[in-house]
């Protein structure tokens, strides 16, 4: 299992687009995926979970993945996050 705390960098924090996008990638691996945001955690693949979590821009969340291609997931999301959501 590994974890990473990331702030949110695009104007809006996740909406529709950016969970959309999140999620999008999240499911292209096989491990197990959460976002946590305060006391709250949220599947990474479900662009409605991430929804609700509430991250605004610039806020922190902790991504948390367990499974065989856990790096390649963490390395994937962060640049997705990184690159302020440009795809």
């Amino acid at each position: 299992m590994i974890e990473k705390i990331i702030a949110l960098q695009d104007q809006v924090g996740f909406h529709a687009r950016t969970a959309a996008l999140f999620a999008k990638r999240a499911a292209q691996f096989k491990a197990e995926i959460q976002v946590g945001f305060k006391e709250k955690k949220a599947n990474g693949k479900s662009t409605l979970a991430l929804m609700t979590l509430g991250v605004k821009s610039m806020e922190e969340i902790k991504i948390i993945i367990q499974g065989p291609d856990e790096q390649a997931a963490m390395e994937a999301l962060t640049i997705l996050i990184e690159s302020q959501f440009k795809v």
